[in-house]
């Protein structure tokens, strides 16, 4: 599994999940991108028509995703992953 965290420096909510995204990626040892939206310039934003941050997008083998939008707990961000 693919994980991609869209933020924004600006982003209250953002830096409140940064510490708890990190945590778990790194625990897991998963494949992942952070992407500020204030400098998509590979246009992933668009790709995954993110309109709302902090947001997750989980890819899985097949190539299908899951979006999350919003803070999500430790406990979730790790089921979603496993």
């Amino acid at each position: 599994m693919k994980v991609i965290k869209f933020y924004a420096d600006w982003c209250g909510p953002c830096k409140s999940y940064a510490p708890i995204f990190d945590k778990v990626v790194n625990e897991l040892k998963v494949d992942y991108v952070k992407v500020n939206l204030d400098s998509d310039t590979d246009g992933l934003a668009a790709k995954y028509k993110i309109r709302s941050i902090p947001a997750t997008i989980f890819i899985n083998e097949d190539g299908t995703f899951i979006k999350e939008v919003g803070l999500l707990t430790e406990d979730k961000l790790n089921q979603l992953i496993k």
